[in-house]
């Protein structure tokens, strides 16, 4: 995918309250069978593995900041960030779970 608009950075939040990188890649918001619901997939610009893979959870509180990154807290206190390269790419993945959270299950076209 060469659309920059959703190129990210993948953090987690270590024991120390330091983020950690995780990779670079692209994300997309899109149906999950296993997870029965729609998910955050990124997956690695240099080799395409899979980055994160994290369902879209209405009860949780994902947070917008700067214009550029998503942050929310997974179980156990498992803390994730997605940095955006563009506040485009931020602004539509925003939407996406906007969608999933206020308005129930959503399937993108």
């Amino acid at each position: 995918m060469s659309d920059t608009r959703r190129r990210v950075k993948v953090y987690t939040l270590n024991e120390d309250r330091q983020w950690d990188d995780r990779g670079t890649g692209h994300v997309s918001s899109t149906y999950v069978d296993r997870l029965n619901g729609m998910s955050l997939l990124v997956r690695a610009e240099s080799d395409g593995s899979l980055l994160l893979e994290s369902k879209i959870n209405p009860n949780t509180a994902y947070q917008k900041q700067q214009d550029t990154l998503i942050v929310w807290s997974e179980a156990d206190n498992y803390d994730l960030a997605l940095s955006f390269q563009e506040k485009a790419g931020c602004d539509e993945i925003w939407e996406k779970i906007c969608q999933v959270q206020y308005r129930g299950f959503y399937v993108c076209c």
